[in-house]
């Protein structure tokens, strides 16, 4: 697929985009916007920043002057820690992870999307999946809680650590001198912890690997609860187990099975294996969010009536800090 977007997307310096490991979800994206839109598409231009690590917060971050013609979409910021509020003179910024919490902002979330190889995956139909069970991702500190349930560390709780960083990645380490097994067989499924990031299967196998999964774990990235993976195995209709996410419309009511404890898994999991009835009927609601809330064209709705509105949102949702969000957040 080529990777040219219409010229009115471009990236934080006013260049052509190119959007390298998410470019068919950002032109699926883009393209039903256009179709949705039509003739008001082009009255903005869509300025598509990639946050790095090497940004620090507060620092000068070169975007283009906003306007009400400009819209912002910020990605990769896992740390959320880019200055969102700063560009408030752009007619929306979206962005992936954090919002603001509570009060009327121009501020929103934005999906994280999906990586080339899931998005030209087509799903195994449901029934003829012969994955139980699937995980492979990289041994990080937020990922002990999940790998302990699989190979038990007499010197650490069974239940999660606490959510100190420090506390964490001292048990990483040690789990990681101390421990030898990363790749756990369970009954037609597939458990591997790898020893960094894109150490595990190349990304066309594990694309072609979750589109053959019935229950998908997506447990927290290195920072964030919220991972990519959540919307790769959503688009190919995994039953999705995931640590706590944002109740943002997104995930606020989704099918996502939200565990507050990863000590829960196992139990889950025998409950859900022995009713097929009840997976599948996961499945075909994942699905069905999916269509309705998260794919391209449902967030190109969500969008174009933002863009088209006049921001002025006051139905609550709930928040974990128990402050209320613009409906439009959530």
């Amino acid at each position: 697929m080529s990777s040219t977007f219409p010229n009115n997307i471009v990236n934080s310096i006013g260049a052509p985009l190119d959007a390298q490991g998410e470019t068919i979800f950002l032109q699926r994206f883009f393209g039903s916007l256009e179709e949705r839109m039509r003739s008001d598409f082009h009255r903005f231009t869509f300025v598509v920043h990639r946050w790095s690590y090497h940004e620090k917060k507060g620092a000068h971050i070169e975007l283009q002057p906003g306007d009400a013609t400009k819209v912002l979409i910020v990605l990769a910021d896992e740390r959320e820690v880019f200055p969102a509020g700063d560009f408030s003179s752009y007619r929306a910024v979206f962005r992936a992870y954090g919002v603001p919490p509570g009060g009327v902002s121009r501020i929103f979330p934005f999906p994280i999307g999906y990586l080339n190889a899931a998005g030209s995956t087509d799903a195994t139909p449901f029934d003829q999946r012969t994955i139980n069970l699937f995980f492979s991702g990289y041994l990080n500190r937020n990922r002990i809680d999940l790998y302990k349930q699989f190979r038990p560390v007499w010197w650490l709780p069974k239940r999660n650590l606490p959510q100190h960083r420090y506390v964490r990645e001292i048990a990483r380490r040690a789990v990681e001198k101390l421990t030898k097994e990363r790749v756990f067989p369970v009954p037609n499924g597939r458990i591997a912890f790898t020893e960094w990031f894109g150490k595990g299967l190349p990304p066309d196998e594990y694309a072609k690997t979750l589109a053959n999964t019935k229950i998908a774990i997506c447990p927290p990235g290195f920072i964030s609860n919220e991972t990519i993976r959540h919307w790769e195995a959503m688009r190919l209709g995994c039953v999705v187990i995931s640590a706590a996410l944002p109740p943002n419309r997104f995930y606020k009511d989704s099918p996502i099975i939200q565990l507050k404890d990863w000590s829960e898994l196992k139990p889950l999991l025998t409950e859900l294996l022995a009713d097929p009835a009840r997976l599948r009927g996961l499945h075909v609601a994942t699905v069905e969010w999916w269509k309705s809330r998260c794919s391209e064209k449902a967030v190109a709705e969500y969008m174009a009536n933002l863009l088209t509105s006049d921001f002025r949102f006051t139905e609550p949702c709930s928040s974990t800090s128990g402050n209320s969000k613009p409906s439009g957040q959530c």
